[in-house]
């Protein structure tokens, strides 16, 4: 069974999960800017830096589950899901040590960074989600001869 999950990756082919998070990260740096400008329209520049903060934190934090995912896969299915959980709680632990390693510093705002973390986490899930879910289009998932 788990050769067979491995199976594609060692035939070259990108796992649907890091094509996804690949996907979500580079809409996260065409649409972040947008919520960045609105926090340094509002905060000024300690705004506009604890928003960005926020905003890369997210990226990362996508890019790392879905290696997280891809890691543990090629591993076994019991090792899928002790990846995505302790992977959940280890990118948890990093987005607190985050806000702590920051937090008294004078250019971090914290509401700036929590509506952008709320905002962008949300907002790229549920664009994700609508691809994925719905109508199964996002392109890691299309079959090979559907791929434009």
């Amino acid at each position: 069974m788990a050769e067979q999950a491995a199976q594609p990756a060692a035939m070259g082919e990108e796992a649907p999960e890091r094509t996804i998070a690949i996907d979500m990260v580079r809409r996260g740096l065409i649409g972040g800017p947008v919520l960045v400008g609105v926090c340094a329209g509002v905060w000024g520049f300690d705004g506009l830096w604890s928003s960005g903060y926020a905003l890369g934190l997210v990226l990362v934090n996508f890019w790392l589950a879905a290696l997280f995912i891809t890691w543990s896969m090629r591993i076994s299915p019991t090792m899928l899901m002790a990846g995505v959980m302790g992977g959940y709680f280890i990118r948890l632990g990093i987005l607190v040590g985050a806000y702590f390693l920051v937090r008294n510093t004078g250019w971090f705002e914290t509401l700036p960074f929590v509506i952008t973390l709320f905002v962008a986490y949300s907002v790229l899930l549920v664009w994700e989600t609508r691809y994925v879910s719905l109508s199964l289009a996002h392109p890691g998932l299309k079959p090979q001869g559907a791929r434009s």
